[in-house]
């Protein structure tokens, strides 16, 4: 068997910046629809008269992610590449948070959210034959490959009561994300058939950890159904925009990917 050492491979242009943009500005947009079509209606009932607040919900991100890497080499006096690549797309989500009123519908909390979501990671590439010059053979691979984010978001927040039994909060602030994601590290060619123009690989997963700060931006819906004097309870669902970007190591060489993305999801709710 062949072992390809690592060696120099171009970086992949980050495209994702305009989809990244756009995300934001769609958030951004729902939120200022929101707070001004509640603006008026705020204003009618008062201000938010709960001390605080704790939420649970589950969810799904959507998002998406992909990622390239190649290795070059000598081999029998000719160049061999592998190539490496992996998409991540949406996956589901856990969310709990919890805050208090600072002051008049002024909050401050926390929150975090996991997601997790595997991907097929596949190899591709060109190795040269041991028998016959110039005419390589074609490298193929595939495995599975797991993502894990999980995430704590500062928040400073503005509750919007509509009515007594609907509120509408607006919010935003940094976002700490950690990033455990499963990369192939190496692919090594199997010469078990030296004639053989399609050959596989055996093919190493390494598990790579990175911290990265970014920010978040959302909104949440509550509706109360059963209320005493200390405490009430309700249902709702919450839209947020949280982003960050890193660079995991693949192949031979770091690569850029974005983390978070556009969180959807529902749950419990608890004032008091």
């Amino acid at each position: 068997m062949l072992t390809l050492p690592a060696g120099g491979s171009p970086r992949t242009p980050d495209f994702g910046a305009k989809e990244t943009m756009n995300k934001l500005v769609t958030a951004i947009c729902v939120i200022a629809v929101v707070f001004v079509g509640s603006r008026e209606a705020s204003a009618q009932t008062g201000p938010w008269s709960d001390r605080g607040y704790i939420n649970v919900g589950w969810g799904v991100e959507s998002g998406s992610s992909a990622m390239t890497d190649s290795r070059t080499t000598t081999i029998y006096e000719e160049t061999a590449t592998v190539n490496s690549a992996a998409t991540f797309t949406s996956g589901s989500l856990f969310d709990v948070g919890v805050g208090i009123r600072a002051w008049r519908n002024l909050t401050v909390g926390v929150s975090y959210h996991q997601e997790q979501n595997d991907t097929e990671g596949t190899v591709s590439g060109s190795i040269p034959s041991p028998v016959f010059f110039n005419r390589p053979r074609t490298l193929s691979g595939a495995e599975l490959l797991n993502r894990k984010e999980m995430a704590t978001h500062l928040n400073i927040g503005w509750v919007i009561p509509i009515g007594s039994k609907f509120d509408v909060m607006v919010y935003g602030g940094p976002s700490f994300f950690r990033l455990t994601q499963e990369v192939i590290s190496t692919a090594v060619p199997n010469e078990a058939n030296a004639t053989a123009t399609t050959i596989t690989s055996t093919i190493t997963k390494t598990e790579r950890s990175k911290s990265v700060t970014g920010y978040n931006a959302g909104l949440d819906a509550t509706y109360i159904v059963w209320s005493n004097d200390s405490i009430r309870i309700g249902a709702g669902g919450f839209v947020r925009f949280a982003q960050a970007s890193t660079e995991v190591e693949m192949l031979s060489s770091a690569q850029p990917t974005d983390v978070g993305g556009v969180q959807f999801g529902f749950g419990a709710r608890l004032r008091f």
